[in-house]
């Protein structure tokens, strides 16, 4: 049975999909056919998820990684594009809606050029030329983002706008009738400027205002809707916004506020993520799911243990950071907590007699 399958959710259930029959005269003596097949071998179980990659690896040559790479969508993959709204939509300040800290970001002339997103591809006025030119394209997919401050100008459901609303679901009956797939992400970074006047995603009591937010598209746009994203990269969001200031809020706080931050997503992610089982998805049929984004980590001498080490530290603390909380065991990894507890002793722990 075909089945669509996007970034976001189990990557399992992408690999048993794989055709790997259809290579196997490339892979036939490499440890990866087998392993897929029978699980991870005795050998490796003591080995970190990063480790049993890498070893796995290693030694190809590149064709066979290049190999790796071919034949292996599902035929139910959903071929698409993506956008969001910040990027695309313009009508920055139109029917009510609110301003968001890109929004002021860009006003107070941080972005390159000095340039702003009040038009960007006017996307607000122009649903049939979008919806047009996907067909053209034969997408069979759309991820957007919704604008947050749009349909919530300062943030929560009070300030609620009818204007926004329409704008939506008129996109998603235009995707629908021309049979492309929505794909819906509920924050691209595009954070209701009202909201981080209280503290954004430092102040924890957001968690509970996004859920509400989550609570009212799933309510709304839900019996059309089938695939959403809660998150689009939290990483950059964290890292970026509250590490090193270069996206808004622009905050320079990488030992505090972006850890802090991170967690506070998380937590939003794992509450959106309840409401919708809770609530619609016995009846909607929907699935929930984040984009995670990541650099990949190679060792610079692949014989040395400590660059292998210093690779996946790398991956942890960017990859690991949100994905072993969500789909590991609830808890942030190791690697990434004795690091950081290594940075927070006082300097007389650290010197040594």
């Amino acid at each position: 049975q075909d089945k669509g399958l996007a970034m976001g959710y189990d990557v399992n259930e992408f690999l048993n999909y794989s055709p790997i029959h259809a290579i196997s005269p490339y892979l036939e003596n490499m440890a990866i056919q087998k392993r897929l097949q029978e699980g991870q071998a005795a050998a490796l179980s003591s080995l970190s998820s990063y480790q049993t990659v890498w070893k796995t690896f290693a030694n190809q040559s590149e064709l066979e990684r290049d190999t790796f790479v071919h034949d292996v969508f599902p035929n139910g993959f959903l071929w698409g594009t993506s956008t969001g709204s910040f990027s695309v939509e313009g009508g920055w300040a139109e029917d009510g809606k609110g301003e968001s800290i890109w929004d002021r970001f860009g006003h107070q002339n941080h972005v390159h050029m000095n340039q702003t997103a009040n038009v960007a591809c006017d996307s607000y006025h122009k649903t049939d030329y979008d919806v047009y030119l996907l067909r053209g394209l034969q997408s069979k997919l759309y991820k957007f983002s919704i604008s947050w401050a749009r349909i919530f100008p300062t943030g929560i459901r009070d300030s609620f706008s009818l204007q926004g609303v329409n704008y939506y679901n008129k996109l998603i009956n235009s995707l629908l009738d021309s049979n492309i797939e929505p794909m819906v992400t509920l924050f691209h970074w595009d954070l209701p400027q009202a909201l981080q006047d209280l503290g954004g995603w430092q102040n924890e009591s957001i968690i509970d205002i996004f859920a509400n937010y989550a609570d009212f598209c799933f309510a709304t746009f839900g019996d059309r809707v089938k695939l959403w994203i809660t998150f689009h990269e939290p990483w950059v969001i964290s890292y970026a916004g509250y590490g090193t200031g270069q996206h808004p809020p622009g905050i320079a706080d990488p030992g505090v506020a972006s850890f802090k931050v991170a967690h506070s997503i998380i937590k939003a992610h794992a509450k959106a993520w309840h409401v919708y089982d809770d609530k619609y998805r016995s009846q909607q049929r929907g699935k929930v799911g984040i984009v995670l984004n990541s650099d990949w980590a190679e060792p610079k001498t692949p014989t040395s243990s400590e660059d292998v080490k210093a690779a996946e530290r790398y991956m942890q603390f960017m990859l690991g950071w949100f994905a072993h909380p969500i789909f590991v065991n609830g808890d942030y990894p190791d690697i990434l907590k004795s690091q950081i507890h290594e940075e927070e002793k006082p300097e007389e722990e650290l010197c040594v007699s």
